[in-house]
């Protein structure tokens, strides 16, 4: 009995090391062009932040509106009550919300295509 659990620890590990492995090499499938593109828009994120032009709802700001809009209205609508992006609609319903009176419940989306 001793050994099976022993068997089963060390082949749980073994697992838990496999899929680590592979989790970090789906990372680093992305191609070149998606890599320079994810850059660029973390780059053009943190600048519209720096100006004030970027006031997502998140703890973690959005890509979305950077990528259809150049700028993120969602904390403003958020504590205004209006729909925010898709993208800070998921985040509040993953735990990210960054806007500490808000509950996600709160928090409604645009609908398609108002971006």
């Amino acid at each position: 009995m001793r050994s099976t659990k022993l068997i089963v620890g060390i082949l749980v590990i073994v697992l838990a090391g496999i899929l680590a492995v592979m989790v970090a090499q789906m990372k680093d499938m992305r191609s070149p062009a998606v890599k320079k593109a994810a850059a660029t828009i973390a780059a053009e994120k943190k600048k519209a932040i720096q100006k004030g032009t970027y006031n997502c709802c998140l703890k973690h700001p959005c890509d979305q509106c950077m990528i259809n809009m150049g700028a993120c209205p969602c904390g403003d609508n958020a504590e205004a009550g209006r729909p925010v992006c898709h993208e800070c609609k998921g985040g509040w319903a993953a735990g990210d919300g960054g806007i500490p009176d808000l509950k996600p419940d709160d928090i409604k989306a645009m609908p398609r295509g108002k971006m």
